[in-house]
């Protein structure tokens, strides 16, 4: 998806970029991914007069992943806010400092694919679950607490006082 920087500034009014995102990148290495579909964009880049353009937006998709706690598939819908500004970089101009909100462009065409990208990498869930109130696993059994309930005795146990356990029988 490629943003018109000088373009979309002469014109002075907001256009709409609509597009695709892969989401290969963001889900490499990713063994509780089981299945993604392609992240839709629904930006607008809006030109100011200061230079730059500030595009924002929705990026939508469905991932199905496995639940963390009782390993079984998890349906999860990606619904991330978008928000960058991008100025065309001065000839003379260096990088700004830090604390500076805003991406410097060496061109007038620029890709927002990365950018888009690094956006659905970091909304992608690290502990996804198949529903808020999952109960997970037994840790002693194994059994599906979300299906049926064990009789398993998981009573925690301070350390310290471990070895009164045993005193009273």
């Amino acid at each position: 998806m490629r943003l018109h920087l000088r373009r979309t500034i002469q014109n002075g009014e907001p256009v709409r970029l609509e597009g695709s995102v892969p989401i290969e990148h963001s889900i490499q290495g990713r063994t509780d991914v089981i299945s993604a579909s392609p992240v839709q964009a629904d930006l607008t880049a809006v030109p100011s007069l200061d230079g730059t353009v500030g595009v924002s937006g929705t990026l939508k998709g469905q991932l199905d992943m496995v639940c963390s706690r009782c390993l079984e598939p998890a349906h999860i819908g990606l619904n991330l806010q978008f928000e960058e500004r991008f100025k065309k970089r001065a000839e003379d101009e260096a990088d700004l400092e830090d604390d500076e909100d805003m991406i410097l462009a060496d061109d007038d065409v620029f890709e927002l694919t990365p950018y888009l990208e690094e956006y659905v990498t970091l909304g992608v869930p690290n502990t996804p679950l198949c529903k808020e109130d999952c109960k997970g696993l037994c840790q002693t059994c194994g059994t599906n607490l979300n299906e049926t309930a064990c009789g398993c005795d998981n009573t925690v146990i301070d350390p310290r006082l471990a070895g009164l356990k045993d005193f009273f029988k």
